[in-house]
């Protein structure tokens, strides 16, 4: 019902984009946008600060209702076996399987 009434008097407010988390443990979510991916390995420190400033975050509350597409289960092990220079060209073959399945 209160989403209801949000789109009928358009006063959606766009979140802010979460603050940086901890390094998500294996089983959870991260999010970027609209993308979702889950935790399938150990995720290094130095893998998650370059995935924070990419714009990944932990998922900011315990119930998120909002639809994402999520990415394949292979996508972090993508990532993870990449190598750190050509780490971004598997970030965006990564994405692009989210919209390719969109």
């Amino acid at each position: 019902m209160k989403d209801l009434i949000r789109n009928l008097l358009s006063i959606r407010q766009k979140r802010k984009t979460a603050p940086v988390g901890p390094l998500p443990p294996v089983g959870a979510a991260i999010l970027r946008g609209t993308v979702k991916m889950k935790v399938t390995h150990p995720v290094p420190r130095e893998l998650w600060d370059w995935l924070v400033l990419s714009g990944w975050r932990n998922v900011p509350v315990k119930n998120d209702r909002r639809s994402y597409q999520w990415l394949p289960d292979a996508a972090l092990k993508e990532l993870l076996d990449a190598d750190p220079a050509q780490r971004n060209q598997a970030h965006a073959r990564v994405l692009a399987q989210s919209k390719a399945d969109a």
